[in-house]
């Protein structure tokens, strides 16, 4: 059994047992479709109108062939930055090894007919929640589609493998040209959308609910530096610099809540319904800050964060207070 380590996933080939029945359709090389594989250079199979379809990174970073080892030059996409659910794409090719070779004995398992060519899918050595696709170009030339399970689940192993597969063989000789490319679910960044995008932060409270929440009357606009989406509204706190802290109100059109870092920083959430209105507070025992969060959308979410500096058991006071004010301004949840 031979050991494959491409670039981050490591991927290896173990017998697989219950070969299905082959599926029609695969290529051959006709003229002036496909280039004609005379170098391995695996970077080439995916264009950036790809990548950026897909939600990998573009260029991919590429790891030349290791011939004494038998293992075929590879090119790794990764996945985009702030994206939690989404896998790294790897691609392989081979123009002096065959496919026989490469996976040295193991057997085929299940078989997709894809943009013109049969993948056959092998169990690799890190188990049923990384996907290997690979087809058979010529007899001594081969390439590999590898990705993984974002969760770490069986299910969905092969999505990416699967969604990339039309667009690596329009790049084959013989592949079928102008394929229409989805990425899987997660994969790519939520655009923003939603009712937040086009409200406004500080118009959440009006002066004479501040004035409730003994908070100065108007709010400073805000916008995040690492989030382009990402708006929000800061009311100062009229104690002075102890005792209640500022409100910060974070709008986020294009994250769902439970990837919104405001939120989850804060320790453990805990459901609070108000008015009808399903919000979570996230608060850790001792700690001066308390956040609270609530789903727009299944993809934006609206969070406050505020706090006490004197006194831990009163944290979340201010932003118990303010939620039945913000329930009456909001948009509501769909």
């Amino acid at each position: 059994m031979r050991f494959r380590n491409s670039l981050a996933i490591g991927l290896a080939v173990l017998t697989l047992g219950g070969c299905t029945s082959t599926i029609a359709g695969t290529a051959s090389p006709v003229p002036g479709q496909g280039p004609v594989i005379t170098k391995a250079e695996p970077c080439t199979l995916l264009s950036e109108e790809h990548a950026n379809a897909l939600g990998v990174t573009y260029p991919g970073a590429e790891r030349p062939a290791r011939p004494e080892q038998k293992v075929p030059a590879v090119c790794r996409f990764r996945e985009l930055d702030g994206v939690s659910k989404a896998s790294n794409l790897e691609v392989a090719l081979s123009k002096d090894l065959s496919l026989n070779e490469y996976m040295n004995g193991a057997q085929p398992g299940e078989k997709f007919g894809i943009g013109g060519f049969t993948w056959t899918r092998y169990a690799t050595i890190l188990g049923p929640t990384y996907c290997s696709l690979s087809t058979e170009i010529t007899p001594d030339s081969f390439v590999e589609i590898a990705s993984e399970s974002p969760d770490h689940t069986e299910g969905n192993a092969c999505d990416l493998a699967k969604a990339a597969a039309p667009a690596v063989a329009s790049k084959l000789p013989g592949g079928q040209q102008d394929p229409q490319i989805t990425a899987p679910p997660g994969q790519k960044p939520a655009e923003p959308g939603g009712p937040l995008v086009n409200t406004d932060p500080c118009a959440m409270l009006k002066p004479e609910q501040t004035a409730q929440l003994r908070l100065a009357p108007t709010g400073e606009p805000m916008k995040s530096t690492a989030d382009p989406n990402q708006v929000g509204c800061e009311w100062a706190d009229t104690d002075g610099e102890k005792g209640e802290k500022a409100l910060d109100l974070w709008f986020y059109p294009a994250k769902p809540m439970d990837e919104v870092p405001t939120l989850i920083s804060q320790g453990q959430p805990q459901d609070f319904d108000s008015g009808g209105r399903k919000w979570k507070i996230y608060t850790e025992s001792g700690s001066k800050l308390c956040a609270a969060g609530i789903a727009i959308t299944a993809t934006s979410t609206v969070a406050i964060i505020a706090g006490n500096l004197d006194d831990p058991a009163k944290a979340c006071d201010v932003i118990k207070a303010a939620v039945p004010l913000l329930n009456a301004n909001l948009p509501p949840s769909s």
